[in-house]
């Protein structure tokens, strides 16, 4: 067993490095907090909004990924602009990844409920992989020198996005980064660089009696030089309370979230990820936290449902 979890840190610390792997990390309730995703997002609920995302990926597996992001965004008084922040982190075996984006966005209204944002944002992210905590074994017990010590790097990157949403329905079009880095750039011959991420997503709200409405959403994926993926989503809203659904994100996980609004302030979502890849053997799932509070701008205006 020791063997295969040693195989397994270095397996999950060459992905890490790779340029065609996940380096997006992936987050089942995408649908409640588009600013993950796609920076336009921001400032589409007309109030002051706070998130909190926990993740623990493949439970049970060591060195499996973990991720935690932390999100804010606002209108900006008296124009149609809109600013925030996305601070995230990311632990993938040895290696971890820390970003930081500050979040623009601009809102065209074009019908009397509908609007289209282009937002934009900047920062860093950065990476360490501590080697030394990898357990290598070698022919006579020594320590390999291509694993020992740490490595660090810090990148900028920028990235773009459209968003488009109305009462019921929404569609986002999103590159959260544009610059494809380079791990080593003394080194031609090592080909390790960031990857551009594509992201289009929709979904449209449908009432289906006075207290029940369904929510379907998809998301379409792509990495530049990687496979393409979807995730699949169904939500019911029952009483302007409660959200349950049900996902299938394309050959990974099938998953079952429930969101409850204990207010129009605050709410809290969980998710559950059952796994049917081929690491289904060897974990327990994909846990999966939310919180989200909103503050009103104005003292009069009402916080409308929060559909997505």
């Amino acid at each position: 067993m020791n063997t295969i979890r040693r195989l397994f840190g270095l397996v999950l610390l060459t992905a890490a490095l790779c340029a065609n792997g996940q380096q997006h990390p992936l987050f089942t309730q995408y649908m409640f907090n588009g600013l993950v995703i796609n920076p336009a997002y921001a400032g589409s609920h007309g109030s002051l909004d706070l998130t909190a995302t926990a993740r623990k990926q493949w439970t049970g597996l060591q060195g499996a990924p973990q991720t935690q992001v932390f999100t804010m965004h606002t209108p900006i008084k008296f124009s149609r602009s809109s600013a925030g922040i996305l601070a995230m982190h990311d632990q993938l075996g040895v290696t971890n990844q820390y970003n930081i984006y500050g979040v623009y966005a601009y809102r065209i209204p074009v019908s009397e409920n509908g609007r289209i944002s282009l937002g934009g944002q900047v920062g860093m992210n950065f990476y360490n992989s501590n080697l030394n905590d990898l357990e290598i074994d070698t022919q006579d017990n020594l320590q390999d020198p291509a694993f020992a010590g740490s490595v660090s790097r810090a990148f900028p990157n920028v990235g773009v996005g459209a968003y488009y949403y109305d009462n019921k329905s929404y569609v986002g079009l999103s590159i959260p980064t544009i610059i494809n880095n380079r791990w080593n750039i003394l080194d031609p011959t090592f080909k390790a660089t960031q990857k551009r991420h594509y992201f289009l997503s929709a979904g449209h709200v449908f009432d289906l009696t006075a207290h029940l409405k369904l929510k379907p959403n998809i998301l379409f994926r792509w990495v530049e030089g990687g496979p393409f993926q979807y995730d699949l989503n169904a939500n019911l809203l029952i009483h302007e309370a409660l959200w349950v659904g049900v996902s299938y994100r394309m050959k990974d996980a099938v998953d079952i979230l429930f969101e409850y609004n204990i207010n129009k302030h605050l709410a809290v979502g969980y998710s559950y990820g059952y796994p049917v890849s081929k690491l289904a053997a060897y974990q327990s799932g994909t846990h999966e936290f939310m919180i989200n509070y909103r503050i009103s701008k104005q003292k009069n205006m009402m916080v409308s449902p929060r559909y997505f």
